[in-house]
């Protein structure tokens, strides 16, 4: 009996502390408009499980932090809290359409071509003067 609690012990020691902040950790990587790197970390979800416990219910998304959606061809907001900007890009990473302030419970259209978005704060846009036809890429 006294092995199993030892075991118990150690590995609730050697256990990842869950409030570790995700963006802390080599999962995430940096921003690059038009070949100049941003302070913003970016996180890849690839599926739909992964969007719901990242993004759907989140209270607040902070300026330095967004995710990249790969293998989207269209975005909803359902389960949003705030108003978020979204980035719609092709597989050469050329800007297609931005959205700002894209509210709660939204969607956008189909885009054929798409083959990453990008959800970042509310106005981070305008603040980083993202247009169509530049360049979004991510650096780890």
């Amino acid at each position: 009996m006294g092995t199993i609690k030892n075991l118990i012990l150690i590995t609730k020691i050697f256990k990842k502390d869950k409030s570790k902040d995700l963006f802390k950790e080599n999962s995430s990587s940096k921003l690059i408009h038009n070949q100049q790197i941003l302070e913003i970390n970016i996180r890849t979800i690839r599926n739909v499980s992964k969007k719901f416990s990242s993004l759907i219910f989140k209270d607040k998304f902070s300026n330095e932090n967004g995710f990249r959606l790969i293998y989207s061809k269209g975005f909803n907001s359902f389960g949003f809290k705030e108003n978020v900007d979204l980035v719609i890009c092709d597989v050469k990473n050329k800007v297609i359409e931005t959205y700002s302030n894209f509210g709660p419970n939204k969607m956008t259209k189909y885009y054929d071509k798409a083959a990453s978005i990008y959800v970042l704060a509310n106005n981070m846009n305008q603040y980083l003067n993202i247009k169509q036809n530049d360049l979004l890429k991510i650096f780890k």
